[in-house]
């Protein structure tokens, strides 16, 4: 398994080692040494970076993506517009087997992490991360960057009103007003979570997700393939489409602004229906004239589906 050590005090590089297990400074020192290291520099520096327990906490990733600082691995974490974040992490063979820290991420992904607080509990170290995330976020009033948000449109969030998950809530809000959000939908206030909930979790407690969560972008960026290619055979006009084409990745964007993952997920089953009408009709016709007919067979077998519904609700 391939470790790749991060130069977090003065940036110099990366060291990357072949390991059966995380290795440690000494190891990573040695390794350097006998040549046995790929290195970013000719000259070996200091790496170590010392936490307010004197502890070394320079920061590891192996091939699996996981994350380690000072042996611990990042089960948790959540970061802020400014770059600035709160980690959970564990070492279940450590004396203290929990820690959270705070970190900062320079322009190149690489963190420095610092300000450790270690406990040998799971839950007190979960609620210090939560409350260190919500701390922050009044401290110094910036919005999570890369992290789960949504919104109670049918009440105030209160006791019972929200999945409580392995990943949070970390932070809750309260509006002092049922306040109009993202789209023109009103809600009560929003949950933060550092992952996505399910559908059934957003389902049972009538949330909705906030359209700027990774996991609806991604979905709404891979609705617009379908869309893009519906929009282009049908000849909508600019104003009426939901996307664009951009050359440069050879791929279909969402409009700017963007509309509602609503709205994309209506159009996108349109499009879908009349493409899967048209496969399964095998014409020689002209495009034009099976989309037209497609068009009028989903009306026809979707009750849902009026021109006066959709207009109402693509404008």
């Amino acid at each position: 398994m391939k470790h790749t050590f991060f130069f977090t005090e003065i940036n110099y590089g990366i060291v990357e080692i072949e390991s059966e297990s995380i290795p440690d400074k000494n190891t990573v020192i040695q390794a350097v040494i006998d040549g046995n290291a790929i290195w970013g520099d000719s000259e070996y520096k200091d790496i170590g970076r010392l936490d307010e327990k004197g502890q070394d906490i320079s920061y590891f990733s192996d091939g699996d993506d996981k994350e380690f600082v000072q042996g611990y691995e990042i089960i948790r974490e959540v970061i802020f517009e400014n770059n600035q974040g709160i980690a959970l992490a564990e070492n279940l063979n450590a004396p203290d087997p929990f820690v959270t820290w705070q970190f900062t991420e320079n322009e190149n992904g690489e963190r420095d992490y610092y300000w450790g607080r270690y406990t040998s509990f799971s839950e007190t170290a979960t609620r210090d991360y939560e409350h260190r995330i919500s701390s922050f976020f009044q401290e110094n009033g910036v919005q999570e960057k890369d992290a789960y948000k949504y919104y109670s449109t049918q009440r105030p969030v209160d006791i019972a009103t929200y999945p409580k998950t392995n990943n949070g809530p970390v932070r809750i809000e309260n509006f002092d007003n049922r306040n109009e959000i993202e789209h023109g939908y009103k809600a009560w206030g929003y949950l933060v979570y550092d992952a996505p909930l399910t559908d059934k979790q957003i389902d049972d407690f009538e949330l909705r997700p906030s359209s700027l969560n990774a996991d609806v972008v991604e979905k709404m960026k891979e609705q617009a393939q379908v869309i893009g290619d519906w929009e282009d055979l049908k000849g909508l006009p600019i104003e009426q489409r939901f996307t664009w084409h951009r050359p440069s990745i050879h791929a279909f964007d969402m409009r700017d602004p963007p509309v509602s993952p609503e709205q994309m997920t209506k159009r996108f089953d349109r499009a879908k229906c009349e493409f899967d009408y048209i496969d399964k009709q095998n014409s020689k016709k002209p495009i034009r004239e099976q989309l037209a007919e497609a068009e009028k067979m989903v009306e026809r077998d979707d009750p849902k589906i009026s021109d006066k519904k959709i207009n109402r609700d693509e404008r």
